[in-house]
Order: C-alpha cells, then structure tokens, then sequence
C-alpha cells in the first residue's frame, strides 16, 4: 500500500490506490481509457463519483484522476463543498491529474465559472485553432521540459487525441510546463505541487489508444495513432505518488 506524504490521508479506509472519477459530467469512455491506463502502471484502481468526494471519500486513495468530460457539469456536481474537499485532499499530500475536460475543472475562477482552484490562471478551453467542439482530433504536441521527471526519458513530441480540453495561462513560475502544443505554442500539459500534493494537467488525452483495443474503447480508432502517449501516463502516476 502506498502512502502520501501526510498522515492525514489515512483518515479513512484505505481502499486503492488510485480513484478515477465517475460522475456527472464524465466521458464515459474517457474513464474506461482512464482505468486501463493507470491499472497498466500496476496500482490498484477504483471509482468515485460525486457524492464520494462530497462524503470526503477521497481520503481512503493516494491519487485522484479526474478524465474528459463536461467541466460545467463536473463543477455543478462537485459544488462547493466537492471542491473544497478536493483541495483538502491535495494540499495533505494527495495526488491530482486531470485529463482534458478533466484538467479544465482546475483552475482559479476564469469569470465564466468557478474552478477548484488548484493554480492562479486560466484552463483555457477549447482550443479553436486545433478543433472545434463537438468533434475531435488528432494534435502534435512537444516535450517542453526534458528534466521534468515526468518528461525525462519520453518522446520529443507525440501525435495525441484531442478532445475539448484546455491550454493554460499562467505566470507562476513555480509550474512547470511539460509539454506544448506545436500548433499554438501554449502550454499542453503542467505539473506543480499544491502544498503537500503533486498535480499533473494535460489538455489533451493520453489515456486513448487509437489503434488498439487495450484501452478497452474504439473511441478514435478512425484515427492513426502510430505512438502511445502510456507512457505519460506511467510517469505522471508515479510522479503525484511520490514515486518518482
């Protein structure tokens, strides 16, 4: 069993490693993609969904990843009391990642709805120049930050979905950016610790296989895919684990 970097987290129950979120405003093969990627890294995985976080549920996991989906939706469900305890549970030394629509629920207030408010600025969704809402795509994107531990070892650039999510204003510079997107410059995917927590955002999706079926879904297998982004995925777990 893994542990976080405060006691706090063993408040409740132990139950697994990793929750991914499955509530309102999810995408339900986001989630399913979600799963098989993370439980490829070898840690235990279950589910949560709204009402979990609202019950402060979070405390029985070391990381949390919330998938694609509606960023409205997700908030509206999560209200108040959701995003506080989402706050609680990483600043104790939980781990975040957010993935796509996911990564959007994130930010601070952009004046369009309240986010959880895990960094000062703005998940900026969608990104016109790459698509336009409702359809998807296939997106390059760069390694930015070759000495992050999430991007050391990886690929200088991946062909990735692309799916409604965010790119991220910003001007802390206590966040690293780890990859950008080639067509806009802006930042892709960013990680930061939120106290005593670690959080990992990508705008796009990683979790998709296009042209495999390992991710149990055939969402984008009209797409050709020829990498994996798994293994951001891989490093990013391990990262908001404390394990790398």
């Amino acid at each position: 069993m893994l542990i976080g970097c405060s006691g706090e987290l063993n408040e409740k129950p132990f139950i697994a490693d990793v929750a991914v979120y499955n509530g309102p405003g999810s995408w339900t093969e986001s989630v399913t993609a979600s799963i098989e990627a993370v439980r490829s890294t070898g840690y235990s995985v279950d589910t949560i969904d709204a009402s979990g976080i609202l019950k402060d549920n979070l405390r029985s996991y070391n990381l949390v990843v919330f998938p694609g989906g509606d960023p409205l939706d997700i908030l509206g469900s999560l209200g108040t009391v959701g995003r506080m305890n989402i706050r609680s549970f990483v600043s104790s030394g939980g781990g975040l990642i957010g993935l796509g629509g996911g990564a959007t629920i994130t930010d601070s207030a952009s004046g369009i709805y309240e986010g959880i408010g895990l960094f000062t600025g703005d998940a900026d969704y969608p990104v016109y120049l790459i698509n336009t809402p409702p359809n998807y795509t296939l997106t390059a994107i760069r390694l930015e930050d070759d000495t992050h531990k999430i991007g050391r070892n990886g690929q200088s650039t991946y062909q990735t979905l692309y799916r409604d999510g965010p790119q991220f204003l910003f001007s802390d510079p206590n966040i690293s950016v780890v990859y950008t997107y080639i067509v806009t410059g802006a930042a892709a995917g960013i990680a930061f610790n939120y106290s005593q927590g670690r959080v990992f955002l990508a705008g796009f999706q990683p979790e998709f296989e296009e042209n495999s079926l390992r991710d149990s879904t055939d969402f984008g297998h009209d797409l050709y895919d020829s990498d994996t982004e798994w293994d951001i995925i891989n490093r990013a777990v391990k990262y908001c684990l404390w394990e790398l």
